[in-house]
């Protein structure tokens, strides 16, 4: 007999624009030229700073480099360029007038961030925010939270069409498939294809969540989570090493605080953030969850989300899986009196793997990766002129 899930509710949200922003009259523009070899540099966060050294406004540059920042009124500002596997470089002062629109070209200099070199040495847990604590735990944090950033900007500014492959299979209760997957390719427009639930919701509701007779829902995280004061505030980091790829690979380990809150935890999450040491890019999350109080063995259940950056500077989840229980209930009897029992019977794997990205015609991602045979591809935008980025390996 078949399981029923404990939980199955992970979807893409769509979020349309509803309106038009008003206008700003200072205005800031430009292009970021690598100054080593004059070439446009993409991906790379340029934020407004005022006097006081406020955020005022951001914008990640294009494939060409090209970057738009609208401040909020006249006076003096100045521009940090923020790019991942490298030291942010701060710009001098300058002043905006009001109705002014300014050009600059920022040629940033190349003084690349070193991660290669950290070694992992075991230690307690650090609490609060990881770049408030050791030196190189913050080092290593200020390269994920770029890229968490340029995920959580993406998701808030861009409009995408995504040709989404889903997938779901049943496993044993060691894991091991016991189906064959089953597949459904859909397209998803919006800004992200995957989203988690708001943090303050998680923090004060907890990872897992009763939905009335439907059982319970597992969320899994995404970048505004990892970013959110409360998820900070409620977790501890240190530096762990990959065992498959020491040399290559370097984690940052979350886990819940000790003592968060008085009463009975909260299902929360522990989990690695895994960060390329050559490049300092972000790679995955891999996460469990802790503190469930389940009646079914726990040890299995959980995920991994995995990024990548698009051509045109963007950042967005590439991957998402996520395992949930499979549970039967078994009635007792003793005389007059029934007792049930639930046990554990399999496990669910469920996922959603993006094969394609579209913005205004153009493919952000190869709409030719790879999918099972059999399964319907999503068609293609009807747009007449496509320009087409060389294939990423699908993750």
């Amino acid at each position: 007999m078949r399981g029923t899930p404990l939980a199955v509710e992970l979807a893409g949200v769509l979020w349309l624009a509803t309106g038009t922003a008003a206008a700003v009259a200072q205005t800031v523009q430009g292009t970021a030229i690598d100054a080593a070899n004059g070439g446009p540099i993409s991906g790379a966060f340029v934020v407004l700073e005022d006097e006081a050294g406020e955020e005022r406004a951001r914008s990640l540059t294009t494939r060409s480099g090209a970057y738009r920042l609208s401040a909020p009124g006249p006076g003096a500002y100045r521009i940090r360029v923020e790019r991942i596997g490298f030291e942010d470089v701060p710009t001098d002062p300058f002043h905006l007038a009001a109705g002014e629109t300014v050009s600059r070209r920022l040629e940033v200099a190349v003084r690349p961030v070193t991660l290669g070199a950290i070694e992992v040495t075991s230690g307690e847990a650090r609490c609060g925010t990881p770049a408030d604590e050791a030196l190189e735990l913050g080092r290593v944090w200020e390269e994920a939270r770029k890229a968490l950033e340029a995920t959580a900007w993406t998701d808030r500014q861009s409009y995408y069409r995504f040709d989404v492959l889903l997938f779901r299979q049943e496993l044993d209760p060691r894991g091991e498939p016991v189906a064959p997957p089953e597949h459904e390719s859909i397209r998803v427009y919006g800004r992200h294809p995957f989203r988690s639930a708001r943090p303050e919701d998680l923090a004060y509701g907890g990872w897992v969540q009763r939905q009335g007779n439907e059982g319970l829902k597992f969320w899994a995280p995404d970048a505004e989570v990892m970013l959110s004061e409360s998820f900070l505030r409620l977790h501890c980091f240190r530096l762990v090493r990959s065992e498959s790829d020491p040399g290559g690979l370097l984690g940052l380990e979350f886990e819940p605080a000790p003592g968060r809150r008085a009463g009975p935890a909260l299902p929360d999450v522990t989990g690695v953030l895994w960060i390329d040491r050559e490049s300092a890019e972000l790679r995955s999350l891999e996460y469990r969850y802790a503190a469930l109080r389940l009646p079914v063995e726990t040890d299995l259940l959980g995920g991994r989300v995995a990024f990548d950056h698009l051509p045109d500077g963007g950042w967005i989840v590439r991957s998402w899986e996520i395992r949930t229980p499979l549970a039967q209930l078994r009635e007792l009897r003793s005389g007059n009196r029934r007792q049930q029992r639930v046990r554990l019977s399999g496990l669910q794997l469920e996922g959603r793997r993006v094969l394609a990205v579209w913005r205004t015609g153009d493919v952000q991602a190869s709409p030719d990766a790879a999918q099972p045979s059999g399964v319907p591809a999503a068609v293609a935008p009807p747009d007449q002129l496509l320009r087409r980025y060389p294939a990423d390996s699908p993750p």
